[in-house]
């Protein structure tokens, strides 16, 4: 398998790496702005390394040393099987790469976008043989995150997807597939639950620091706002208006608007600058907030309820992927037990008729249907 790789910044290294080191038998053209021989020589130091830590074997290295190339031209990417875009969030550009890219590949080769939050059908939006088209989101990080999303649009065929399907297998990931106002679900409930993280700030006229502390247990490895800490705000902020769901859109649309009050008070839009802007910025505020697992454990109980409702996936499938996206130690149903229905949708009652936010409203028999 020929595999090509559209973009070489954050996300494009990791994807690159994750792929190269589990995929054996695949051949890799990397796409980059410039510079290509400096990337095949950091690849390189890398692979020496390996070698001489006898990580791999002489075989082993002298194959992965021929898989790879990098290059600036979209013309090396002829005979690829399959292409990943890995550039910014940026509409117009991924849309014009892409029209690029399929005049220089097969009719069969698969496009796929890594975007977390634009709409896909606009992103392939005039790119030949749109069957071939679908979005492949990973998470990062890439190497720790179990799910790879596939978002597929309507005339995405079906061998397209088994062959989606068959890649994230192959390098160790499991997939799931989304439709329409579901597409990059996944990345949309993580990024409704930082802003009802930062309503419930508000709710309990507490601190980010505060409520951290009260939600460090929820999560096994990152908490909501080291989350939106290692994203930024900047990327956090400006994807919120992209998503689909209209139930969540109040609860993005007052995230948005305080992360933007932070960003004017003087907090960097780059990765891990929020914790320490706000730990000065909020210095002192701190109120009692201990209830916050059981309001934040309601919200996600009942957006999701919802969600199983709709997707059309195995309830089995989708929970392991939200409690795997969202980095919690209990899963779903686990919360649904430990704090109890009533508790749950008082929590909900309370913060619908504070906020009215439609995130907070939920469907008794659904949380009953799919957590008791």
């Amino acid at each position: 398998m020929k595999i090509g790789i559209a973009g070489y910044g954050k996300m494009g290294k990791d994807i690159f790496s994750l792929l190269f080191d589990n995929l054996n038998n695949a051949e890799f053209t990397v796409l980059v702005r410039s510079c290509p021989e400096e990337h095949t020589t950091a690849v390189m130091k890398t692979l020496d390394k390996q070698l001489r830590r006898k990580k791999l074997t002489d075989e082993e290295y002298e194959a992965k040393k021929a898989a790879f190339k990098f290059t600036f031209d979209t013309a090396e990417l002829d005979g690829c099987d399959a292409v990943i875009e890995t550039i910014s969030e940026n509409l117009e550009a991924k849309n014009s790469l892409f029209r690029n890219i399929a005049d220089k590949v097969s009719d069969n080769c698969l496009l796929l976008t890594n975007t977390s939050s634009l709409n896909i059908k606009k992103v392939f939006e005039g790119v030949s043989n749109p069957q071939r088209c679908l979005g492949m989101h990973f998470f990062y990080p890439v190497k720790l995150t179990e799910f790879v999303e596939l978002n597929l649009m309507d005339n995405t065929s079906g061998e397209a997807i088994r062959l989606a399907e068959s890649l994230v297998k192959e390098f160790g990931r499991k997939s799931i597939c989304f439709y329409g106002v579901y597409h990059v679900y996944l990345n949309q409930i993580l990024s409704a639950m930082i802003s009802h993280g930062i309503y419930l700030c508000e709710y309990f006229h507490t601190s980010v620091p505060a409520l951290s502390a009260s939600l460090e247990k929820m999560y096994s490895v990152a908490g909501v706002f080291d989350i939106l800490d290692s994203i930024g705000l900047g990327l956090m902020a400006d994807n919120q208006s992209n998503f689909s769901l209209k139930r969540n859109k109040q609860l993005l649309g007052y995230g948005c608007e305080r992360m933007n009050q932070w960003r004017s008070q003087g907090c960097a839009d780059s990765p891990h600058s929020f914790l320490d802007f706000i730990r000065i910025q909020e210095q002192g505020n701190t109120e009692d907030c201990d209830d916050a697992p059981i309001y934040m454990a309601a919200f996600i109980l009942a957006e999701t309820s919802f969600a199983l409702e709709e997707v059309g996936i195995k309830p089995d499938v989708f929970l392991e992927a939200v409690s795997c996206t969202l980095g919690t130690v209990d899963t779903l149903p686990e919360m649904y037990r430990k704090y109890g229905a009533e508790r749950l949708k008082s929590a909900l009652d309370k913060l619908y008729e504070t906020s009215g936010f439609a995130s907070y409203r939920y469907d008794p028999d659904l949380l009953e249907k799919f957590y008791s």
